[in-house]
C-alpha cells in the first residue's frame, strides 16, 4: 500500500494538462500500432515486469496487462524480455505468491488474480496446471457458485467482472471441468444485464457502464452467444454511448471520452464481427481514430485528451483494440531462434526482439487483421489468409503474392524514422508521469533488423491502424487537474484493487 501511495504521489506531481491536437491520420499509414508496441517493449524492466506508469516499480497486475497486450500484437509473453533480462511470463510466475500476499483477498488469491494469470498462461501456451506450482484451472473452477457466478473471493458476493473474466480464462481450456462452467456463467451474465442493455461491475448497482458492457459482450461471444439478444442489446447500448469525437465515456451521457472505455467498446465491436471504423459519427470520427488521436510522439496513449494518466496501462489497454483482437487472446507462436542481424540505426519496429536491444517480435501474427505500411516482416505462408474485409483505409486489399514475393519486396525497404469515474478498466483517473515521454525507444539502443519503411509496400503484416499524424503537443502544467487527479487516483486505485477488474479494468 505504501508503494502504491508513493507512486500516486509522485504521479500527481507530474500530471500535466496536455493539449492533444486533433488527429489528421493518413489512411495508408499503419504506424500507430508499431509505435504502441515499441513503447511497451522499451519500458519493460530488467526483472521482466512492467509498471503502470514509466519510472514506477514492476507490478504483477500491470505486467499481466502488458503481456496480454503484446500477445495480441503477436508477441509471446515467454519471448518478451530485454537483453540479459527476464521474460514477462517468468516475472509473473515468480511474483505470483507476492501478488497474492499483497492483494485484498490475502491469504487467498482474489478470483480476478487467478483469472488474470490464467489469461496470460493461455496467451503464452504454457501449462495452466503449473503456474509456479499452482493449478490455476482447479483453483478457479472451485470458485464457481451453483448458479454459475464467480465471487471475488470464496464466500463473497457474485461479481459481474469476476464472472465475465472467468469465461475469458476458461474458454481456451479444452477440459470438461473448465468447459462445464462457461455456459452457466454466460447464463448468469445475461441475467445480470440491465434494461438499458448495459452492465455494471457491481451486481447490486442500478448503474451501467461502458467498460463492463464491452467486456460482457466479449464474454458472451466467447461462450458462443455473440449473436444473441443480450449481446445485440449491449451493442445498441454502446452505440448510444458513443460521443461525437468517436470515443466512448465511462458512462453514457458523459461528454468526455477516454481511451480505456473506448478500447473495451472497440474490442466488443470486433467480437461482434464488426469493424470499429464503421462506427462513424456525424462528424466522421470513430473509436480507433479517437484512440490514435491521443497517442503521444513516444507511442504511449493518453487516458483522456487532457489527462495523461498511467501511460503504460492505457497503452496496454488500446493495443488489442488496435490489433483487431478481442478476449480471450490466443497464444502467438514462440519466436524462432535466429542469427543476430546486422545492427541498424534509426527508429522503427525491430523483427525478432524486445525493447532496448532485446529480440523484438516476429510479425505478422496469425490473428493479424491488416498490414503495416511501415511494419514488420511477412508470414512464411504460401496460402495467406485474406483479411481484406477488416483492413483499414488504403490497406484494404490483400497482397496477392506469396511469402517469397513479399519478402523480396520487403527486403528493399528503407528504415523509418496514456475524473473519478468508475470503470472496469480504469476504475478512476490515476496520475501518470505526465511527461508524455516515459521511456520511449530513444532511451536506449535497440539492435535488430529494422524493417519499417516510409517507401514501398511491406508484405501482409500487422493489424490495420492509421497513424496519429499530429504535431508535438505543447505540455502545460495544470495544478487543478493534478490535484483532482490525485484525489481521484487515490479513490480509483483503491476501488480498482477492490473489485475484480484486476484484469485491466478489473482489479486484479
Amino acid at each position: 500500500m505504501r508503494r502504491l501511495l508513493a507512486l500516486l504521489a509522485l504521479g500527481a506531481l507530474l500530471v500535466a494538462g496536455v493539449a492533444s491536437a486533433a488527429s489528421a491520420p493518413n489512411a495508408g499509414n499503419q504506424a500507430a500500432l508499431d509505435r504502441t508496441v515499441r513503447y511497451l517493449q522499451d519500458v519493460q524492466g530488467g526483472d521482466g515486469g512492467f509498471a503502470g506508469t514509466a519510472g514506477g516499480g514492476s507490478d504483477s497486475m500491470f505486467s499481466a496487462w502488458v503481456a496480454l497486450a503484446l500477445a495480441a500484437a503477436g508477441i509471446n509473453p515467454q519471448d518478451q524480455k530485454r537483453p540479459g533480462g527476464v521474460d514477462v511470463h517468468s516475472y509473473l510466475t515468480s511474483h505470483y505468491q507476492q501478488a497474492v500476499a499483497e492483494g485484498e483477498c490475502a491469504p487467498l488469491a482474489c478470483t480476478t488474480t487467478l483469472e488474470r494469470e490464467l489469461m496470460v498462461v493461455n496467451a503464452s501456451g504454457s501449462s495452466p496446471h503449473d503456474f509456479g506450482g499452482v493449478d490455476l484451472v482447479a483453483e478457479l473452477v472451485a470458485r464457481a457458485d451453483e448458479d454459475g457466478a464467480f465471487p471475488h473471493k470464496p464466500g463473497g458476493l457474485p461479481g459481474v467482472n469476476d464472472t465475465i473474466f472467468a469465461i475469458f480464462a476458461l474458454a481456451p481450456i479444452q477440459e470438461p471441468a473448465a468447459q462445464d462452467r462457461i455456459q452457466a456463467a454466460a447464463d448468469w451474465i445475461e441475467a445480470a444485464q440491465h434494461e438499458s442493455g448495459g452492465w455494471h461491475w457491481d451486481v447490486t448497482s442500478s448503474i451501467d457502464e461502458v467498460d463492463m458492457t464491452g467486456a460482457a459482450i466479449q464474454a458472451l461471444a466467447a461462450a458462443g452467444r455473440g449473436e444473441g439478444e443480450a449481446a445485440e442489446a449491449g451493442l445498441d447500448y454502446l452505440r448510444r454511448a458513443q460521443n461525437p469525437d468517436g470515443g466512448l465515456p465511462a458512462r453514457p451521457g458523459n461528454p468526455e471520452s477516454n481511451v480505456a472505455s473506448t478500447a473495451w467498446a472497440a474490442q466488443a465491436i470486433w467480437a461482434a464481427g464488426q469493424n470499429p471504423e464503421s462506427w462513424r459519427t456525424a462528424a466522421g470520427t470513430e473509436p480507433l481514430g479517437f484512440m490514435e488521436s491521443l497517442q503521444a510522439p513516444d507511442g504511449h496513449i493518453l487516458w483522456k485528451r487532457d489527462v495523461d494518466s498511467f501511460g503504460i496501462w492505457m497503452t496496454a489497454y488500446v493495443t488489442p483494440a488496435f490489433a483487431g483482437v478481442h478476449w480471450p487472446i490466443p497464444a502467438p507462436p514462440r519466436a524462432q531462434p535466429e542469427t543476430a542481424p546486422p545492427a541498424s540505426e534509426g527508429s522503427g519496429v525491430i523483427a525478432g526482439g524486445g525493447g532496448r536491444g532485446a529480440r523484438l517480435f516476429s510479425r505478422p501474427k496469425p490473428q493479424s487483421r491488416g498490414r503495416t505500411a511501415g511494419g514488420a516482416r511477412v508470414l512464411r505462408s504460401n496460402d495467406p489468409v485474406d483479411r481484406s474485409e477488416t483492413r483499414r483505409g488504403a490497406n484494404r486489399e490483400q497482397p496477392g503474392g506469396t511469402y517469397a514475393e513479399e519478402e523480396a519486396s520487403a527486403s528493399g525497404l528503407a528504415t523509418s524514422p496514456q475524473s473519478g469515474e468508475e470503470t472496469p478498466s480504469v476504475a478512476a483517473a490515476s496520475p501518470g508521469d505526465g511527461s508524455g515521454r516515459g521511456g520511449g525507444s530513444a532511451a536506449g539502443t535497440v539492435t535488430g533488423l529494422l524493417v519499417g519503411s516510409t517507401g514501398g509496400e511491406s508484405g501482409a503484416g500487422a493489424p490495420g491502424v492509421r497513424s496519429a499524424a499530429e504535431p508535438e503537443p505543447d505540455p502545460g502544467v495544470a495544478i487543478a487537474v493534478g490535484a483532482g487527479a490525485l484525489l481521484a487516483a487515490l479513490a480509483g486505485v483503491w476501488l480498482e484493487r477492490r473489485r475484480p477488474w484486476a484484469l485491466g479494468g478489473v482489479p486484479a
